[in-house]
């Protein structure tokens, strides 16, 4: 099954207000950090030990390398070492992510599904988002990390590219996610503060 792209949205005015700041721009990139330590956490919850893959410790190896090199990139750029809860965007990240993990448990009766779901919705969100933020950083050592994150992110929508799971499912995943990005993407421009150009 081929998947339907993300819904059109605002990203690229909440990209350029967050690269108009060094600083709001380095409270992005731990938000992005926070992102990918969630997926990290889902894999590691979703999936029974005993149901575990050589494939499924490469993805939660690699999220887990995400977040570390996000998080390394703010904080060798002036970003002060810190709780993920003191961040900018953090709220407006934490209920998105579990909004979209919640919201999929709900609407899908086999529970060994979800994880599969979520990261298919997630994944074609990731490489649309990531694509369009490498563009606009000027950022070296996050343009670094960015890229090297791209590649993986690339292997890993082909390994959740819907195959196998049902069309219903995942078009009611990839809708949800749509619906709540967009009121991620809305909070967040409200949270920029205003003296960050548009």
């Amino acid at each position: 099954m081929e998947l339907p792209p993300p819904a059109p949205d605002s990203i690229a005015p909440l990209l350029d207000r967050v690269t108009g700041s060094r600083e709001v721009e380095l409270e992005w990139v731990d938000l992005l950090a926070q992102m990918e330590y969630v997926g990290f956490r889902k894999i590691a919850k979703a999936v029974p030990y005993d149901r575990v893959s050589l494939e499924t410790l490469r993805h939660v190896s690699e999220e887990a390398s995400h977040a570390y090199l996000l998080k390394a990139a703010a904080e060798r750029n002036g970003l002060a070492e810190r709780s993920w809860k003191e961040g900018l965007f953090s709220e407006a990240g934490w209920r998105y992510f579990e909004g979209l993990d919640r919201g999929v448990e709900a609407a899908v009766p086999d529970r060994a599904l979800c994880y599969p779901l979520v990261a298919v919705a997630v994944e074609r969100r990731v490489l649309a988002l990531y694509s369009a933020y490498l563009e606009r950083t000027a950022i070296a050592d996050v343009r670094k990390a960015v890229e090297r994150i791209l590649a993986q992110e690339r292997a890993h929508a082909r390994l959740f590219d819907g195959r196998g799971l049902p069309g219903a499912d995942v078009e009611a995943a990839c809708r949800l996610e749509d619906r709540l990005w967009g009121g991620f993407v809305e909070e967040a421009l409200r949270l920029v503060p205003s003296t960050v150009r548009l």
